[in-house]
């Protein structure tokens, strides 16, 4: 009888253990992928850099077949329309919106705000407070800040990176940083700046996994963006 009771005992004790223990918390991801889409964008260049950006999109769909990645969270900036996140969903999401999702990239012969853009995406950061952020950066990286439409854009190269770009406020958090379709004037421009930022010292020590590419690389990487 005592033997019983004792038995007795523990399957309540596991069962109440079952019932207070805390669910474990699936980690979470995000992913920020920067669309370049003002003036700095040559007419002719165009055609290419929608190529490269729907590519991305493509891939990125892809995640939802994976168990870990499914649920993360995707948002694209646009950087002619940079305070404000154009699309946020999952790579299911991303997959049924496609159509609409490719509309929002439209090409305009205006400011390119990549200042506003990192603030937006610095500020996404700090409210959703993920657990690993990744980051695809499409365009030329050339800086034109915002202004009125009737003032004519002047765009020189090489330029320097603005000094007050967010993105040395969040790439320490970084897992992923790849830049596609880097201006050949800039390449040394934002090495120096990613350098500064402790970017390359972290790709090179494997904590992040990095790409700088230019047009041409870009074009022979599509179908391996991520």
């Amino acid at each position: 009888m005592k033997f019983f009771k004792i038995i007795s005992m523990c399957i309540l004790l596991a069962a109440c253990g079952e019932q207070t223990s805390t669910p474990t918390k699936q980690p979470t991801e995000a992913i920020f992928v920067l669309i370049e889409n003002g003036g700095t964008v040559a007419e002719n260049d165009r055609d290419a850099a929608m190529d490269t950006a729907l590519n991305m999109l493509q891939q990125l769909t892809s995640l939802e077949r994976r168990r870990a990645t499914r649920n993360a969270q995707i948002h694209i900036v646009l950087s002619a329309s940079p305070n404000r996140i154009a699309w946020s969903g999952t790579p299911t999401q991303l997959l049924e919106q496609a159509g609409e999702v490719k509309n929002l990239i439209v090409f305009k012969p205006s400011f390119s705000d990549l200042v506003m853009a990192f603030e937006q995406i610095e500020t996404t950061i700090n409210l959703s407070q993920p657990d690993t952020v990744r980051m695809y950066w499409i365009g030329s990286t050339v800086h034109v800040p915002f202004q009125s439409a009737d003032q004519e854009i002047e765009v020189q190269v090489p330029q320097e990176v603005p000094s007050n770009l967010a993105l040395s406020h969040f790439s320490d958090r970084l897992s992923v940083l790849k830049i596609m379709r880097v201006h050949p004037d800039q390449d040394q421009m934002l090495q120096a700046y990613l350098a500064s930022i402790g970017v390359l010292g972290r790709a090179r020590s494997g904590d992040l996994d990095f790409s700088l590419l230019g047009e041409a690389q870009t074009r022979s990487r599509l179908k391996t963006l991520l």
